[in-house]
This record gives C-alpha cells, structure tokens and sequence, in this order.
C-alpha cells in the first residue's frame, strides 16, 4: 500500500506540473487573442451603427417616396427628388462599401483567432504526450516493483551532458538543410534502469567474452558503442510500441512487426539516418495532402531517439547483394553498411547541388549497423528533442530559438503595422457616423421613441444597440415586436425577455449574459445571436432554448466560455432539431445525423451496461494507481452473460466504467444493487445522481466534469474512494460526508474548493488530494479529524 501510495504522489506531481503548464498556455494564448478580439469587437459595433443608419435613411426614403407621389404632378419637385434620389443612391453605396469593408477585417481578425486556437490545441497535445510519458515511466517503475526505474536528466549531471553531446556530435546539419534545419535542441533525456535487460546484456557479454579471444588491435572494449535506434520512417512511434522496448528490449516480436529488418536490430551511428527517412516521408505525405510550406511541419519538428548500448562483437561489412540475415553471416555478431543520405532523401538536382557544395566529412563516418542478437542492445537513454529552423516556426507558442534574418523580422512587423494601418484606413472611411448618447435606463416613452411609434401596437423593430442597458423592464408589453436588438449593452441576464409571441429576430450579442433563465413565451422566434457572452453551462442553455424556442432555425453562440467546448456543436444540433445554421455555419445533413448518433450514445442504454460493465468479485490483484472499474474494465473477461442470466443479469454487475460517454445524465442503474466499483469520468455531467440503489458502491471516479455539488453520495456509505478531479465544486458540505464512515481517499484537485470544514467527520480519511484549489491557508487542516497517532506515518495532504 505504501509503494502504490508512493507512487500515487508522483503521479499527482506530474498531473499538477502538467495543469500549471497548461494554464500558463493558456494565459498566453488570452494575451495573443486580445488584439484580435479587440479588433473584431470594434468593427463588430461599428457595422452595428452603420447597419442602423442604413435602416433610417430607408425609412425616410420611404416616407419622402410615399409623400412625392402624394404631389408627383409638380415639375419642380419632380426634379429636386431626382436628385434626392441620386444623393440617397450614392449615401447607401457609401455605406454597404464601409460595411463590406468591415466585414473584411473581421473575417481577418477572425483568420488570426483560428490560427491562434489551433496553434493553442497543437501545443496543447503535445503538452499532454510530454507529460503522459513521464507518468507511464512512473507506472511501469510500479508494475515492476522497481526492476525498471527512470531517471530525468539534469543539466548538473555528468551522465545528462555525455547523451546532449553524443547528439550533438552525431548531428549533421549539411544532411538536414534541405529541411531548413539548422540544428537541434534537446528538450528532456530519461536514463533508463532495467535491471532485468542488463542482467541479460551482462549474462550474454560474458559468455561471449569467454569463448573469444580479442587480439590487442581488437580489444573488446572498442566493441562497445552507443548507437541511435532506427525507427521504421512511415511508422509514428507510438507510446506503446516505446514502452515495449524500454520493458522487454528489442526482442523478436518487435523485430518482425518491420519485414525490412530481416531478423536484425537495425541501428545507427547518425541522427541523420535515424531522422531523415522520418522527415522526407511526413514531408511527402503533407506534400500529397496539399501542404507545400518550406518550413518544416509540426509533426517532425520535434523528435525522439533511443540511446542504446551495443556489444558489436564480430562485426563485417554487408555485401552488395545479399539480404542482411544471420544465414548469409553465420560467423558475424553484426553487419555495417555506409549510408549514403544524397541517393536516399534528396531530388536528383537537389543531389548534385549538394555534391558539389558538401564541406564535410560527416558521410564518411556515417553506418547502419544490424545487429543479429537483441540482448546485446540494451535500451539506456530516452531523449526527446527539436529542430532549431531558418524559417520562423508557425506556432505562435513556440519557446525554441529561432534564427531570422533582421530583414525578416523587419517585414514581419511592417506587415502587422500594415495591418493595424489598413484597420484604421477602414474605420476613416466615409460616411462617419456621429456618437450618439448612450441610453442607461429604459422606459416606455423612451422605447417608443426610439421605435418611431406613437402606440405599443406599432412596434415591430426596436434597436437598443451601442448603449449602457442591462435591464428591459416591461419589454413584454410589446407583443407586437418582431425584431429585436440590444447588442453591445451590459446586460447580465435576459429574464425580462419573455411572453413576446411575435418575436423572429433577437440579437444579444456582446454582453456579459451568463444565464437564460427566466427566457420563455418565443415561440415564433428564428434567429438567436447569442455570441460574445459569458455562457458557459450548456446543458441549461440547450434545455432552455429546446423548451422556449421550438422554432429556432438561426443560432449563434460562438465566443463564450462554454465549459466542454469540443462536444457542443454536436450536443447542440442533436438536440436542436430545428436547426438549419449554427455558428453562422450550415448545418449539413450528415452533421446532423452525426448529432443525433451523438445524442442516442450519451444515455445510459441495456447495451451500454452490458459492453463496459464485468462482473469481478475481487479486487485486481495488482499495483497500479489507476481505479478498480478503469483496471477491471480493461483486464478483465468477466462480461455479463444476459441470456444465462435473463432478467437478473443487472445483479451481476460489480463494475461499470462509462468513461467517455459523453453522458449528460447518470440514470437507469436502479437495478444495479451490487455494484461496487464504477467510474463516469470525462462526461457532460453537471450534478451527482442515479446512484441511489447502487449502496454497495465502494470506489467512485467522477474526474473531468461539470458537477459542482456533491449531494448525490451522502447515501452511498461503503463508499472508501472518491474522485471529483477537474470540476466546478465550490464546497464540501458537512451533510454530505458525515455518514461517510469508510471513506479513506478523496481526490479533489482542480476545483474551487474554499474550506475543509465539510470534512470534519472523516476519520477514516488516509489520502487527501486538493491542489488548485481556493484554500487559502494551512489552518483548514485543522478541520479534519484524523487520529494524531495516524497522522504522520499514514496521512498523505497535498495541497
């Protein structure tokens, strides 16, 4: 228990260390992203005003039109309203240019935002593999009770130098500038310790010691190499296939899984042999799919390469023809081949351009080696790294040095001030529209007045854009109105819109709305705009909209905050069914049948029980800090057998793991009496419930969701682990835990957690996870109840 413990903590550090990474990505991706937002904000508000002057000088042309032909029989004003009308004309261009113009610079701005997002996603993946690495090393020290051990290298650490200059030294940059690569940083470098593979190496080096006899010319010793690792170039290595290696060596099943490799582990004494193939095939293969950019792509600008020590033995040359097998070299340990980078990874023009320029002598040293025994390759170093570039690297987050010539830099920032220059070239343009004041309070003669009206009955548009509202009391007296506006306003909360029959057109975009309740009675509305809010619970958006607004065809709800924002656009459409556009984007029929699958597997059906549930009696039998419904859900072959059981087949159930359901709700587990261990992590679940019958839960993951309350466990008392990692708690209220009598874990990191004071009955209570919280001072320990003669040698407190 104390070695899962032991390790349980590690893996908190790294999952910490990865979340303070994140936040600071994107703290930076904000700050990229203001200018921008700023930008589209201003044009944005500035339509907004246009588009409302264009919509007076058409009424007023109407009214002017319906009173010249009232008195068309006059010559003379038959010629002034001639040219009226050609005034009117030219003032209309005028401003559907500007407005066109605008929408230019949005669509800009709009560009620059996307390429920020996925810059910002990009850095995000390759955050969490980094990271993912390191707790799979944690794991798989472990699972091996320590026979395999890593040890990330320092800059202080002799053996941490010795791996960045062998790198280094075996880096070529005349082979990689055709890449633009000029050189390469390595970023992080594992040692690894497998006792097990080195027992083995040792074991096999000495049986070879002693049946040969090495001449002074051929000591044993110059024998000895460290050598690169050659991947398969059309291959990504994958984490599975890494760990593999650093476990079980080169052995013969990850040998034949690459029929090139003709029984031997094929090794290299050059990073450009190892890297080359890699980039010239991600190169064609991003070529092939219509990417033709000079600068490297994001999926080779960053690498990795094992560092093995090999025990060459009996080495010989590869002959011209033969395959290179252990039958045409009975007498060889292993085979070297010269590698001729030009005649595999160039052009025909691009190789003579570079034979005729090449100074260095790097092709000289440069061999594969093939070797026929995998135990005599052991696995030693990990080192993860990236390519410094000529070109500036795409991504905005990138923290490597890049090497730019001042004349590109100068361009660079000619063609963001050309920007802001042709920004400001837009706004100037004519007609100007004067600063009207701003309207900070409603009332009823106001609203009339600024409708036109004389009676409720005659307002059909109202445009409260551009002012200072966050209140429209007794709006629902206009049960005439079709058209509403009150963009950029400071309005919270939209419970004065309601009991508006008439309503088709409502926009409320650029406040600060962070609900919908109190919405209700729009039944004929079409077209909702909602963008640039601070919405962020999708759930009660979507239900109220899908019971208010049963003829909503048009809805924008693009720039809020929403809290799962990569499975929105789908929850929305499916459950949306009137739909025809959402985002300003057309909702295409094979989207919508994607939404409505999407909405069909987020409930908990017969099917669903029977594929993640088993039915374990015991605990695995294993150490690992993972849950028992993640652990079982994947080693065991317990499934339910529901013909064998017919009906009862739900009392067979002990663990259930309905990760990744996209669930909305927990529900349809009455009959699950003996359930035991169950994990409903990285849902769309916004509160704890349903789980009333399964009493005889033990273990409880609700990781990476929406809940912001705990009120649906204070039943489950046999409860003895709860996880609620990466939600929206605020508290642990007291009622919840107080019949909690077993519990001895609860994770809790991420949240906004502000007292412990809900926990004062925990007794049993060993492990406590609250990092990223909102506690605020060391005194909360105080809260817990936790025998004095236990608390030093068992209680573990991360905060």
């Amino acid at each position: 228990m104390k070695k899962t413990m032991y390790y349980h903590m590690h893996v908190k550090s790294v999952q910490r260390q990865l979340h303070g990474r994140l936040e600071e990505l994107k703290e930076n991706k904000c700050r990229l992203q203001s200018l921008p937002e700023s930008k589209i904000k201003l044009f944005s508000c500035n339509i907004k005003h246009l588009e409302c002057e264009l919509d007076k000088l058409e009424m007023l042309d109407k009214t002017l039109s319906n009173k010249f032909l009232r008195n068309k029989n006059l010559q003379t004003e038959n010629s002034v309203h001639d040219n009226e009308d050609t005034e009117k004309a030219c003032l209309k261009n005028a401003f559907v240019r500007k407005i066109n113009a605008m929408k230019e610079r949005i669509t800009f701005w709009s560009g620059k935002l996307d390429e920020i997002e996925k810059d910002y996603q990009m850095e995000i993946k390759k955050k969490k593999e980094s990271f993912n690495l390191l707790v799979q090393f944690l794991l798989m020290e472990l699972e091996t009770v320590g026979n395999i051990c890593f040890e990330e290298g320092l800059s202080n650490n002799p053996w941490f130098r010795s791996c960045c200059d062998l790198i280094q030294s075996r880096f070529c940059s005349w082979d990689f500038r055709v890449y633009n690569i000029m050189g390469v940083k390595i970023n992080r470098i594992f040692r690894v310790h497998n006792e097990i593979l080195r027992q083995k190496f040792e074991e096999k080096f000495q049986m070879f010691l002693k049946k040969e006899v090495f001449s002074v010319a051929e000591n044993y010793k110059e024998k000895m190499e460290y050598l690169f690792y050659v991947f398969n170039p059309e291959l990504p290595v994958k984490e599975k296939q890494l760990l593999q290696i650093l476990e079980d060596g080169f052995c013969d099943l990850e040998v034949h899984v690459q029929p090139e490799r003709n029984e031997a582990v094929l090794l290299c004494n050059s990073l450009s042999i190892c890297e080359c193939p890699r980039i010239e095939f991600l190169k064609q293969q991003a070529k092939a799919a219509g990417k033709n950019r000079s600068d490297p792509e994001e999926s080779f600008r960053h690498g990795l390469v094992i560092i093995a020590k090999v025990f060459l033995g009996r080495s010989v040359p590869a002959g011209a023809m033969s395959p290179i097998c252990q039958v045409n070299y009975p007498e060889a340990n292993s085979v070297f081949r010269p590698w001729k980078c030009l005649e595999r990874g160039a052009s025909t023009s691009e190789m003579g351009a570079s034979l005729e320029k090449r100074d260095c002598d790097c092709s000289g040293w440069q061999y594969e080696w093939f070797v026929f025994d995998h135990e005599l390759v052991l696995p030693e170093y990990v080192a993860e790294f990236e390519y410094v570039t000529l070109v500036k690297d795409n991504s905005l987050f990138s923290t490597h040095n890049i090497l730019l010539e001042d004349r590109k830099r100068s361009t660079e920032v000619f063609i963001l001030s050309h920007d802001l220059q042709h920004d400001d070239q837009v706004l100037n343009m004519e007609p100007t529209v004067k600063v009207r004041p701003k309207i900070t309070c409603l009332d009823e003669e106001t609203i009339l007045s600024v409708a036109k009206a004389n009676i409720y009955s005659q307002v059909r548009v109202l445009n409260l854009h551009g002012n200072s509202l966050s209140k429209l009391q007794n709006i629902s007296r206009f049960k005439t109105l079709q058209k509403l506006i009150i963009s950029f306003n400071e309005f919270t909360s939209l419970n004065d819109i309601y009991d508006l029959p008439n309503l088709e057109y409502f926009d409320a975009s650029h406040n600060h709305v962070i609900t919908l309740e109190g919405i209700r009675g729009l039944s004929k509305l079409q077209f909702f705009n909602l963008s640039w809010n601070q919405l962020k619970k999708s759930k009660e958006v979507i239900n109220i909209l899908r019971e208010d607004t049963p003829n909503l065809q048009s809805l924008d709800i693009a720039h809020n905050p929403w809290y799962k924002p990569a499975s929105l656009r789908l929850s929305v459409i499916g459950q949306l069914k009137t739909l025809t556009n959402l985002d300003g984007v057309l909702i295409t029929s094979e989207e919508a049948a994607e939404a409505l699958h999407y909405i069909a597997g987020s409930k908990i059906t017969q099917e669903s029980l029977l594929e993640y549930s088993r039915t374990d009696e015991e605990k695995p039998h294993i150490l690992s800090v993972f849950s028992c419904a993640t652990i079982l859900s994947q080693i065991s072959k317990n499934k339910v057998d529901s013909q064998m059981h017919h009906n009862n087949w739900y009392s067979t159930i002990t663990v259930l793991n309905l990760d990744d359901q996209h669930l909305f709700k927990i529900s349809n587990l009455e009959q699950l009496k003996h359930l035991r261990w169950a994990s409903f992590s990285n849902n769309n679940l916004t509160q704890i419930e349903g789980l009333e019958s399964c009493l005889n839960l033990e273990e409880l993951t609700l990781d990476e969701n929406c809940i912001s309350t705990l009120d649906g466990i204070s039943k489950l008392t046999k409860l003895t682990r709860l996880s609620v990692n990466n939600n929206h708690l605020t508290s642990l209220k007291r009622p919840v835990f107080e019949n909690l009598s077993h519990l001895h874990y609860i994770s809790v990191e991420n949240n906004r957690i502000s007292s412990l004071v809900g926990l004062k009955k925990t007794y049993s209570l060993i492990e406590l996870y609250l990092s990223n919280n909102c506690v605020s001072t060391n005194q909360e320990m105080h809260h817990l109840k936790v025998n004095i003669d236990l608390l030093f040698p068992r209680f573990i407190w991360v905060l």
